[in-house]
């Protein structure tokens, strides 16, 4: 037997459920990654800060956040590609781990991990890797959320934002520039 609800049954349902008040349900632990499972959040911490560690001069992705933003940015993706990109990418990296090392990622120590980076980064122009493929985007991830970061900004390079200069000094001339091979 169906149902026989109209409108106006179903407009007393919906009433009566939100005038009971706002669904109870359970927080999530406090600091606990909205998308990724702990053991991915921790290998994105990892990888992030690989690739913009802390030095003398500025904190490194993980103090800028950088693993949340892409958690966060993740978790709120409206296309499953968006999300299922990073699981891939996260388990190609772990899969070459175990074919470099025989174990996890996250079990290597910070220089298997860099040379697993080195090794994955080898053809980043011309990426044809599912592990190629995703250092690309963690890479460029990575550098937009830390660049875009307090810390990236001001500490980093150290971004005054628009003040008044008492005169214009100028620019280097060409013989001062850095060669272009230089720049990255």
């Amino acid at each position: 037997m169906e149902p026989n609800l109209n409108r106006r049954d179903v407009f007393k349902v919906f009433t009566a459920a939100a005038l009971a008040g706002p669904l109870a349900l359970a927080a999530p632990e406090p600091g606990a990654p909205l998308f990724f499972t702990k053991d991915e959040f921790a290998m994105l911490d990892a990888l992030t800060n690989l690739i913009v560690p802390t030095d003398d001069h500025s904190p490194g992705a993980r103090e800028a956040g950088v693993p949340q933003y892409i958690d966060k940015t993740v978790a709120e993706a409206f296309l499953p590609e968006d999300k299922t990109s990073w699981r891939k990418g996260l388990a190609a990296v772990n899969q070459v781990s175990q074919s470099m090392f025989s174990k996890p990622f996250l079990r290597l120590n910070e220089d298997q991990q860099t040379e697993l980076l080195k090794k994955i980064s080898q053809n980043e122009k011309h990426a044809t890797t599912d592990p190629e493929k995703f250092f690309t985007q963690l890479k460029e991830t990575t550098a937009f959320a830390y660049y875009s970061s307090e810390i990236g900004i001001h500490k980093e390079i150290e971004y005054k934002g628009n003040v008044v200069l008492e005169q214009f000094v100028g620019y280097l001339p060409n013989e001062e520039l850095p060669p272009v091979s230089s720049l990255g």
